[in-house]
């Protein structure tokens, strides 16, 4: 039944775990605490701009791809 319980993972967290980061390594390169990176992956948390920032630097991902992942809607937006 546990099986059935488990979360999707999300896009943030595919992101961190492509370049190989953990979670306390991530945190500790943007400045947050693991708990704290683990609420904004699990979505119980949105970030100050600032951190969305260092984690689009840290993740190599665009500013606008970071928000959207965050559950953000960036839709009317105009790209670069």
């Amino acid at each position: 039944m546990k099986d059935n319980l488990k979360r999707e993972k999300t896009p943030v967290r595919v992101f961190r775990e492509e370049l190989g980061l953990t979670r306390v390594e991530l945190g500790r390169r943007i400045g947050l605490s693991e708990r704290s990176l683990a609420d904004i992956e699990l979505g119980n948390s949105i970030p100050k701009l600032e951190t969305v920032v260092a984690m689009s630097r840290e993740l190599k991902k665009s500013l606008k791809v970071m928000v959207k992942a965050l559950g953000i809607d960036v839709s009317n937006i105009p790209n670069d």
